[in-house]
């Protein structure tokens, strides 16, 4: 546990069983089926909040070049989680996505850090979304896990300017999956990329910052945040 911990991941954990109490019925408003919302799924997830909370506490800077690859380390924890057996099962597709992140021209991480670079000066929402249309569209950046992912690492751009993560919940899912698909079935690259996909990380970033909860929803008192630092010591 970080000493500078900030999230509070029962209340994410809340949200997240929530909505996996109600997948089936939320899911006949996706326009594409989704991959059931199992037990493994939610706990692979919160490790997940747990890492990026860890990394914006350290100073961690995803976009620097020399920590690019803890993105790599968001998608082996959103698919195995930290259990080292898992890890060494999932060995060779790990080691098939950090070709894929490093090598792949059109999608990689090349990809992800030059349109970044390009976009610093944005808002954090039309960062936080751009990045998510850069994952997750044709081209992905992951062979596999690429929404829970790229939504991670979305959650890791708004903490570090002291935005509330994403979490998914009742309210948001539908706004959450549909968009999702329709990215996932654009093109980075090509001349439709060039007007499309503006328009839709415009969209996003809009439902980012309208869904964002309140502060005191998913971080940590104070109080609690300084009992978090006293237990970890």
């Amino acid at each position: 546990m970080s000493a500078k911990r900030r999230l509070d991941l029962p209340a994410i954990e809340r949200a997240l069983v929530e909505v996996q109490g109600r997948f089936a019925e939320l899911s006949r408003h996706f326009t594409e089926q989704r991959d059931p919302f199992t037990d493994e799924v939610l706990q692979n997830m919160l490790a997940g909040y747990a890492l990026i909370d860890d990394y914006v506490a350290q100073g961690v800077d995803l976009f620097d070049l020399q920590q690019l690859d803890l993105m790599l380390e968001i998608n082996a924890t959103v698919l195995c989680g930290q259990d080292p057996a898992r890890r060494v099962e999932f060995a060779q597709h790990l080691k098939a996505t950090e070709a894929h992140f490093f090598n792949n021209v059109e999608g990689g991480i090349k990809d992800l850090f030059n349109w970044y670079c390009a976009h610093r000066n944005e808002s954090v929402w039309k960062r936080a979304a751009g990045v998510y249309v850069r994952i997750l569209s044709k081209p992905q950046l992951f062979i596999e896990g690429n929404n829970r992912s790229g939504s991670l690492i979305v959650s890791y751009l708004l903490m570090r300017e002291g935005k509330p993560p994403f979490v998914l919940a009742l309210d948001n899912a539908e706004g959450y999956y549909n968009p999702s698909s329709v990215i996932r079935n654009s093109a980075k690259h090509g001349v439709k990329a060039l007007y499309e996909l503006p328009k839709i990380k415009k969209k996003y970033a809009a439902f980012l910052e309208d869904h964002a909860p309140d502060p005191k929803q998913f971080f940590l008192s104070a109080k609690q945040s300084a009992a978090c630092q006293g237990i970890a010591r």
